[in-house]
């Protein structure tokens, strides 16, 4: 795993790029995604089930649930039902968790093509998956829920012929990055883009590191 990125923006860098964002607030969304990646030749370490959860695929009649928890949060949701049921028609696949009866969390894993940067997906080649809009409701975060889906999800990739794996994350949600750093996943591109309100495509701004899957597959 060439070009890994050191993560971490600290000190006045890091107070240059919350300003940045909240000025930006009025016109549109200000993001910094990091590009993940893992081998899945060797098998990912085990994750202990302190939490008791059961993990399950969705199915279509999951839809509305999946929906309501992602309807508030304009990082993971794609404004619309139909674009999540076009996912499960397509063969990707969607892991729930449940904790007492409770939802806990959810999960995708893409083998075709996945919702990446705004307008540009991350098109996959044979052999690669991508996992997308990891959300852990907040009654159930810090229980290492996360970690427990995504190595069940990376060992179902690498037994269905999956040799590595790419994912996203947001510079702004470290505690989402717990579960990727967990399982070895390591940081190798950023990306900087402005999403204007009411658009769905993006203005890229700056690019570091490994990029060449969200920019060098097509659109």
């Amino acid at each position: 795993m060439a070009n890994v990125v050191r993560p971490g923006w600290g000190g006045t860098s890091t107070k240059l790029w919350q300003w940045a964002r909240k000025s930006a607030e009025p016109f549109g969304d200000l993001c910094c995604a990091l590009l993940f990646e893992r081998s899945l030749v060797e098998a990912s370490p085990l994750v202990a089930n302190a939490a008791g959860a059961s993990i399950r695929l969705a199915a279509e009649d999951d839809l509305d649930m999946i929906c309501g928890l992602y309807a508030g949060d304009a990082w993971l949701w794609l404004d619309g039902r139909e674009a999540y049921r076009d996912r499960l028609r397509r063969g990707e696949r969607c892991y729930l968790a449940f904790v007492d009866g409770a939802i806990a969390h959810v999960n995708w894993t893409c083998f075709s093509w996945g919702d990446a940067l705004p307008g540009r997906p991350l098109r996959l080649k044979p052999g690669e998956v991508y996992t997308t809009d990891a959300f852990t409701p907040a009654a159930f975060r810090g229980k290492g829920i996360h970690a427990l889906v995504l190595a069940r999800m990376l060992a179902d990739a690498r037994s269905g012929g999956a040799r590595h794996a790419y994912t996203l994350g947001q510079l702004d949600r470290r505690d989402a990055h717990k579960g990727l750093l967990m399982l070895r996943w390591q940081e190798i591109g950023r990306v900087v883009y402005f999403q204007r309100h009411g658009r769905s495509d993006a203005t890229f701004l700056w690019r570091q590191g490994n990029t060449a899957p969200l920019f060098e597959r097509g659109s």
